[in-house]
């Protein structure tokens, strides 16, 4: 039976090694073969073009160009994405499943499920993707989201008041209410919570 091409883009060099050993053991038919590895969103992208491979495998942080953005440009070229990757909250899902992921695996998963994944996405199928926790910006509004993200981002009241066309008195009360409801109490925090989420990817 014709074996997987598979790219695997991670900017951890020891890792790419780990799980090409670990995929070209795995049990299971097709076979799985790396054919290509990029440390970084552009390498990926050029190595996509170069090799062909049949499933994509990418991690979320990769330097140069996002991975979800990465994601987008080889859905839109044809090939199927397997996101791999230690962030496993529910906006970072949700990002991946909007950016046309197939199935998203977080590191530290057996490489069965890897493989699995790969082969399903390869199908045409969707693989699995994680029971991601409670969403905690669930309670705010979709202004308080974007007031959170313009905070994170280091962004005056001033600031923020002229980028979404309200005035400073109701971007000071959007501030209070999400720190109330998030239970932050200063810019710093919300920047780390906001990190933590994925909201500034």
């Amino acid at each position: 039976m014709k074996s997987l091409r598979v790219l695997l883009a991670d900017d951890h060099t020891i890792l790419r090694e780990g799980v090409r050993l670990l995929l070209s053991r795995s049990a299971g038919a097709p076979r799985l073969d790396v054919v290509a590895e990029a440390g970084s969103g552009p390498e990926a992208l050029a190595l996509a073009g170069q090799a062909r491979p049949d499933v994509a495998v990418v991690d979320l942080a990769l330097p140069g160009l996002h991975g979800l953005d990465v994601c987008r440009r080889l859905r839109a070229a044809g090939t199927p994405v397997v996101v791999l990757t230690m962030h496993v909250s529910a906006e970072h899902v949700r990002r991946a499943r909007e950016a046309g992921a197939g199935a998203y695996v977080v590191k530290g998963s057996g490489v069965a499920q890897l493989a699995s994944a790969i082969r399903a996405v390869a199908e045409g199928r969707q693989g699995p993707f994680p029971e991601a926790p409670p969403d905690p910006l669930a309670g705010l509004t979709p202004r308080e989201r974007e007031v959170l993200v313009e905070v994170a981002r280091g962004a005056s009241n001033r600031e923020i008041a002229a980028r979404l066309g309200v005035s400073i008195h109701t971007v000071n009360t959007h501030r209070v209410n999400v720190m109330e409801k998030l239970g932050v109490h200063d810019a710093v925090g919300l920047g780390r919570l906001a990190v933590s989420l994925g909201l500034l990817a």
